[in-house]
Order: C-alpha cells, then sequence, then structure tokens
C-alpha cells in the first residue's frame, strides 16, 4: 500500500496543491506531512499573496482560484480584494475553512494522507530516489514512488538525496525571522483599523453580514513605541503590524518576530517557538490594553511557528534578482509571480517590499525546480532554487499553490511516460497546464 506513481512530501499549501494536481492527472498519490493537518501556513489565517500584478492583470489561476471559489461559497473567503497600498489587492482567507477545505480537495482527488510523518533518509541509486525512509508511530517505512514531489519548504529529501543547497543570505547565512500569527476573537474591526491602518482598508462585503467590512489593512505600533520599549516587546520601534480577516468581528494580527533561527535546526526552532508564545501573549494584552477594538477580545497563538527562509536547492537554473527587477520571462514558464519581493530584516523582523519590473510579474522555469544530479525528484515551494532577495517572492503562498499544482502535473506525467524531471517535454507539461487553466498561455507571453 505504501508504493506509489507520486510521493508528496509537505501537506502545505504547495503539498496540497502537488498531490491534488498528481492524483486528479492519473496518478496514485501519496502527502506525507508532519503535521496533525495539512494546509500549513494558510491554517493560519495568512493571506494567500497574490494572484493579480500592480497592473490589474491576475496571473495566477487554476488550483489556487479554484481554492478562493470554494471558500467564499463555504463563507471562508471573500475573493481578490483591491488594497491600493504595496500590492493590487490582497486575498484573505479564514484558516480553519481553508484546512476543511485542502482536505475535501485531497480526498476528492484520491490521495492517500498521512499524517504526523517525518522523513528521515532517502534511497538513491545513481540520482534517482529509489525509497523515502519515515519515522511513523510504530518503526521506520520505506516508501517507494516513481517520482517524487519535494514540497517540505526546506528541500529535505532533496537534500537528504545528495542536493547542493544555499541557507539564508549567501554571504551571512542570515535567515529571516520566524514568526507566529496571533488570531483574535470578539474584536471591533473597524475600530482596530481606524485606530492603527496607515493606509485605506481593503473593504469586502459577505452575504451573511450587511456591512462592508475591513479585511487587510496594515499599520504600526509608533504612538506606542514608549510602552512597547518598556515592557520590551519587539526588538525595534515603529514596528509594522499586519492585520486580515474575512469576519467582521475576528482577527489575524502577524506582527511577532524571533531573528536568529535556524528553521532546519530542531532545537532552534523549537526555542523560537517558545519565545514566540510568549511574545505572542505579551502582545495579546498590550492589544487588548492600548488598542481600540481588542477590548473584549479572546486571543489564540498559531499552533506552530511559521518560517520564512531555510534552505534553497542548487538548481539547474537559478531565480536572480535581476530576474525579479526586470520581470523576466521564460521559455521554460510554469507559472508567474506578482507578489512583491517581501523580506523581512533577519536582524529587527522589520518588513520591506520591493517591487517586481516590467508588467509586474515574473515567470517561474520549470529548470529552478529541478535539482542538479537528481533525476526522479521535482522541488516546488520556497525551496526552489533562487537568489536570497528573489525568494522574498517565490516563497509566497499564491506562487507557492502554482508551483505545486505545476510539479504535480510534472510528476504525474513522469511517472506516466517513465521519464525523468530533467528531461521532462516541458512544452507537452505546458499544454496540460494550459488546458487545466493553470495559467492562460496568452497572457502569460505577454
Amino acid at each position: 500500500m505504501l508504493d506509489c506513481d507520486v510521493l508528496v512530501v509537505g501537506g502545505g499549501v504547495t503539498g496540497v496543491a502537488a498531490a491534488t494536481a498528481a492524483a486528479r492527472n492519473g496518478a496514485k498519490t501519496i502527502l506525507l506531512e508532519s503535521k496533525p493537518f495539512i494546509g500549513g501556513n494558510a491554517t493560519t489565517g495568512l493571506c494567500l499573496h497574490n494572484y493579480i500584478t500592480k497592473n490589474g492583470r491576475q496571473v495566477v489561476f487554476g488550483i489556487a482560484q479554484e481554492m478562493v471559489d470554494r471558500l467564499i461559497t463555504m463563507g471562508g473567503a471573500v475573493g481578490h480584494i483591491p488594497y491600493g497600498s504595496f500590492v493590487h489587492s490582497v486575498t484573505p482567507v479564514d484558516g480553519e475553512l481553508f484546512r476543511t477545505l485542502s482536505t475535501e480537495l485531497l480526498d476528492e482527488a484520491g490521495v492517500m494522507v498521512l499524517l504526523g510523518v517525518n522523513v528521515v533518509g532517502t534511497e538513491v541509486d545513481g540520482g534517482n530516489i529509489t525509497g523515502v525512509q519515515v519515522a511513523v508511530k510504530g518503526g521506520i517505512k520505506t516508501l517507494r514512488a516513481k517520482t517524487y514531489i519535494d514540497a517540505s519548504g526546506d528541500a529535505d529529501v532533496a537534500v537528504s538525496a545528495g542536493a547542493n543547497y544555499t541557507k539564508g543570505d549567501r554571504k551571512t547565512g542570515k535567515m529571516q525571522p520566524v514568526s507566529m500569527v496571533l488570531r483574535c476573537f470578539g474584536t471591533n474591526n473597524q475600530q482596530i483599523a481606524d485606530a492603527i491602518a496607515i493606509s485605506t482598508p481593503a473593504m469586502a462585503t459577505r452575504s451573511d453580514y450587511p456591512e462592508p467590512i475591513p479585511v487587510y489593512f496594515n499599520g504600526a505600533f509608533s504612538q506606542w513605541n514608549d510602552i512597547i520599549r518598556e515592557n520590551n516587546i519587539f526588538p525595534n520601534e515603529d514596528h509594522k503590524v499586519f492585520f486580515n480577516t474575512v469576519w467582521p468581528n475576528n482577527i489575524n494580527v502577524n506582527t511577532s518576530a524571533v531573528v536568529g533561527v535556524d528553521g532546519t535546526d530542531p532545537i532552534s526552532l523549537s526555542s523560537a517557538t517558545v519565545k514566540l508564545t510568549k511574545q505572542i501573549y505579551k502582545i495579546s494584552q498590550f492589544l487588548k490594553d492600548h488598542v481600540p477594538g481588542f477590548e473584549n477580545a479572546s486571543f489564540v497563538p498559531s499552533s506552530f511557528a511559521g518560517v520564512r527562509e531555510t534552505r534553497r536547492i542548487e538548481g539547474l537554473y537559478e531565480i536572480t534578482d535581476e530576474d525579479v527587477s526586470v520581470g523576466r520571462k521564460f521559455e521554460d514558464t510554469i507559472g508567474q509571480i506578482c507578489f512583491p519581493v517581501d523580506i523581512h530584516d533577519p536582524d529587527t523582523g522589520q518588513a520591506h517590499f520591493y517591487e517586481i519590473g516590467d508588467d509586474g510579474a515574473f515567470d517561474i522555469p520549470y529548470r529552478a525546480m529541478i535539482p542538479k544530479g537528481l533525476e526522479n525528484i521535482i522541488v516546488a515551494g520556497r525551496c526552489i532554487s533562487a537568489t536570497s532577495f528573489a525568494h522574498g517572492a517565490t516563497r509566497n503562498m499564491a506562487p507557492c499553490l502554482v508551483m505545486g499544482e505545476s510539479a504535480g502535473v510534472a510528476a504525474a506525467l513522469g511517472a506516466k511516460d517513465n521519464v525523468t524531471m530533467p528531461k521532462l517535454d516541458v512544452a507537452k507539461l505546458q499544454g496540460i497546464l494550459e488546458k487545466q487553466g493553470v495559467f492562460l498561455g496568452s497572457r502569460v507571453k505577454q
């Protein structure tokens, strides 16, 4: 039962899209996830950044759009809402409903999902992975597939199989900080926006609520710098904060940060999780005591720390700083990225954004997902081959959904045709992706 056509490691947004796509394209598919649930960072209530370029052109489609459409029906999304600050629009979702929908998608496609599973090693023969060793309840098991998808976020399978990689900034080795989303219930979101938003909030309507509600806005805690400094809540003053929701009376707060963390080191990440949980409590008390709209709120920290940056594989092509700054297009594109480069300073946690050039989007080349020296594995998500700067754009969830779906189709095609990932007919893959609505070819090539 543990042999399959396609084995997907990682059940975040990338892995959900990858496994769903592989199964829909006829592959017997198994998905492994170390947590007791799937959906990754989207389950914390983070937005699915970003579907639409700064010029108003949608470039993300396929399963990514299907999920938004289905979530709207479920009450867990409000669509792509114009924002007009550092992005054209935002796509907030309800985390728990995203988790529910992800579970439904995988089940409908016939994917076998195994939870609480950790990869501990690989078996490799001449660049071909012949098995993945995993720790499960009861011991160590070996799973075998024709094609493997590494959607772990940390390139765990590819690196275990011998792939070269870079971790963090090439010069310093520093990585972006880890964070924990604070979920707040019983809030008055309009009061919060009025008190802290530094630009006009994104407003949306729901069929079950009569008035427009603020669903996304960002701000800074500058007016409370003295309190923040006195209570040592953040490492810097004028600390930025990002809010999102799809409800009128609960909201997600993204502002915590712990620096100097290696997300591939279990001790470092566990220590950071302890620090973040304590920091989140401090933040919740600060919000309740000082920020209008939180007076009657209750607070729940996310169940895990969100990791922005760890390993990036050495692929057949590396997405460069220039590729982003000029909005480069590639012949072997499998989709586009339009969210700006989002860098949280490794020393302070402060967020900075850098626009994508040209028409506001750059292509994801298929080659950037293929590790050098390996044959039957494709990497998708934040650990693809890119510079640290470019990774600030590639790591976000809408591109991860696109990469996941494209990897799933590629892996299923490779398993069916008995073709390795480096030798896959990319034109054939693109034809399938276009037919299945992952991207609109005419738009991608503009």
